[in-house]
Formats: structure tokens, C-alpha cells, sequence
């Protein structure tokens, strides 16, 4: 499932480096994690993740960077808030979920699209003379420099400091919440920024590891799961799937909870059979394949499936963890 994104612009440009890469460089406000795609050997590989601090700039690639088609993503780290920043395009690839990787076998995701990340196209020209540097940017187009102190508003923002507009400017009241945030946290007042925003980033996604709506797989077997949530107050948002094996939890919703209920659904496969969740009392519409489907209109006019929701109450929680038990389903046929 993907979550929520912004789809923005990336900028690139050649080089002239006299060493010959293909290089990241995050002009944005946000903390990245950052991916690549290209050909290797004839196969396409995927490989990442590169952690980029707002105003960083990583060499991806230490090779020569040939003229053809080249493949880049990025996203906003977990602890950044609000719904998932990504900087993303059309051609869908298969990566690793965390820590570094380098893939080149795209079909590992058959089974897990969880794994996949929707990537967009860079054509590297004769003229790049072997070097190639893509920019992520966002909406106020920031210098390398603008942009590391936009990534310390929004990351000093995120933990909850007392800021206002993110706008790149080192004005009063930034400079003020960057030492009493460095005097909080023992930080060096005369070292370089890179502390400052690794501490940042490790206080947000702390912050946000704690937020959201969990599912935990109970059973002895693997569940396909999907959630429904309000969209306004008549109508609801069907959204699937995570794929949970026996033993595992997963994320569904980041951030604090916003409604009081939710409705979810799971389905064990087994064979030609299913085996959904029971106790459901209201029908929303899923597909076979991942989906995000606002349900204004019957199913089966979209060329949809039926399928019976279960209400959870959460309250005025901000987090919650449902746990996907045997009983909760229909018993497997008889033999």
C-alpha cells in the first residue's frame, strides 16, 4: 500500500566533476531517504537507501554514468509529519524496506509490494560526459544553504519546538530554538549542523514510532489486510494491502490518529479459498491488487469487489493496535 504522496518536480543537471558519479543532492526541507535504478549488466538493479539531510549532497554512483535511462526516488523519513513526502514518477521497482541494498532481482516483489516504490525517469545525455547530478527540491526552490536551515526548522518543528514559517531564513526566533535545543540535548554550540539534524531526526522518528495504527498477525498464517477510514461524514476511504506474515506487526496509519473508529479487514488465503474476517457490518469496496478507492458509488460499478469492513473504536487515542486473532475468521472448509 502506498500512502499518501505529493508527486514534485525533480531538477537535474550535468557536472563537471572531474571524477565521474551520479550524485543526490537534497534541496528540499526535508530529511530524505533516498534510492536509485539503472542498468547494470543488461539486469536493472535498484539500490539505496541513502539517508540525505537537508543540504546534503551524496555521490550514489562511483562509476561512469552512461547516456541512457536512469531511475530515482526519494521519501521523507517516518518522522517527518504529516502524510508521506516522496519524491516519485511511473515505472514501478522493487527495493528493500530498510537498511542499505543493492537489488538486482526485480521480481522478489511479486509476492510483497510493499516493496515496491514508484520511481521517475532521468535520461542521462552524451553531453553529462559521465557525471550527472539530480536535485530534490520542493516548492521555494532552495540553495544547498536555504535549504539545510529549512530542514532544521521543519525537523525542530516536527519534535515540537515553537517555530513559524519554514522558509529557509536564519531569523530570530530559528536561531533561538536551535540553542535551547542544542543546550537540551548537549550538543556542541561551535560544531557543524550535521549533530544538530542527526539529533533531530532521532528524537522525530522516536516521536513518530509510537503514532498511528498498528496491525499485529496473531494467527499461524499469512493475512492480507486493508483499512477504511472517514473521509468526511457520510463516506469512507478503502485503502489495502499489507501483506502480514504470522508473528509480524505493521504500520498502517503514521502520525497521531484523527477519527474516533476505523473499519478493517483481512482475508487468509489458502488455496482456491478465502478466509475473511467476521463481524464485519458495513461493505466497502477493495480490488484485487493495491487500491485507494473513495466509496461514492456501488462497488460494481468501478468493477470492484464487495467486502465486509469491521468497526474498531479507538477513541480519542493517538495510537492503537489491532491484533488479527484465528477466531476472527471463517473457519477453513472441511475436509
Amino acid at each position: 500500500m502506498r500512502l499518501t504522496i505529493i508527486f514534485l518536480a525533480a531538477f537535474f543537471f550535468a557536472s563537471s566533476a572531474a571524477h565521474a558519479t551520479y550524485t543526490l543532492c537534497n534541496k528540499s526541507s526535508y530529511a530524505l531517504s533516498a534510492s536509485i535504478g539503472y542498468l547494470d549488466s543488461g539486469r536493472l538493479a535498484t539500490r539505496g537507501w541513502w539517508r540525505l539531510r537537508p543540504g546534503q549532497c551524496k555521490v550514489v554512483l562511483n562509476e561512469k554514468t552512461n547516456p541512457g535511462l536512469y531511475f530515482i526516488y526519494a521519501e521523507g523519513i517516518p518522522g517527518h509529519t504529516g502524510p508521506l513526502r516522496t519524491w516519485s514518477g511511473e515505472t514501478t521497482l522493487c527495493v528493500e524496506n530498510a537498511g542499505f541494498f543493492n537489488l538486482r532481482n526485480q521480481d522478489v516483489c511479486r509476492d510483497d509490494p510493499l516493496r515496491e516504490r514508484r520511481f521517475f525517469e532521468v535520461e542521462v545525455t552524451e553531453t553529462a560526459g559521465g557525471n550527472f547530478q539530480t536535485d530534490f527540491t520542493d516548492a521555494r526552490n532552495f540553495t544547498v544553504y536555504s535549504a539545510e536551515v529549512a530542514g532544521i526548522q521543519r525537523l525542530l518543528k516536527d519534535v515540537g519546538r515553537k517555530i513559524g514559517r519554514i522558509d529557509g531564513a536564519l531569523g530570530r526566533t530559528t536561531r533561538n530554538e536551535i540553542a535551547a535545543y542544542r543546550k537540551d540535548n548537549n550538543l556542541d554550540a561551535e560544531s557543524g549542523n550535521d549533530d544538530l539534524i542527526d539529533t533531530l531526526i532521532e528524537e522525530a522518528n522516536s516521536r513518530e514510532a509510537k503514532l498511528g495504527l498498528f496491525y499485529c498477525n496473531k494467527t499461524n498464517t499469512q493475512i492480507w489486510t486493508a483499512i477504511a477510514e472517514p473521509s468526511d461524514d457520510k463516506e469512507y476511504q478503502s485503502r489495502g494491502w499489507w501483506k502480514l506474515e504470522p508473528g509480524a506487526c505493521a504500520k498502517i496509519l503514521k502520525g497521531e490518529l484523527q477519527h474516533n473508529h476505523y473499519y478493517i479487514y483481512g482475508v487468509i488465503e489458502e488455496g482456491l479459498n478465502e478466509r475473511r474476517i467476521v463481524g464485519g457490518d458495513k461493505t466497502l469496496c477493495v480490488n484485487s491488487v493495491m487500491f485507494k478507492i473513495d466509496n461514492k458509488s456501488p462497488c460494481a460499478d468501478k468493477e470492484y469487489d464487495d467486502a465486509v469492513f469491521r468497526r474498531i473504536e479507538v477513541g480519542s487515542s493517538q495510537s492503537a493496535t489491532f491484533d488479527f486473532s484465528p477466531a476472527m475468521f471463517v473457519s477453513p472448509p472441511a475436509q
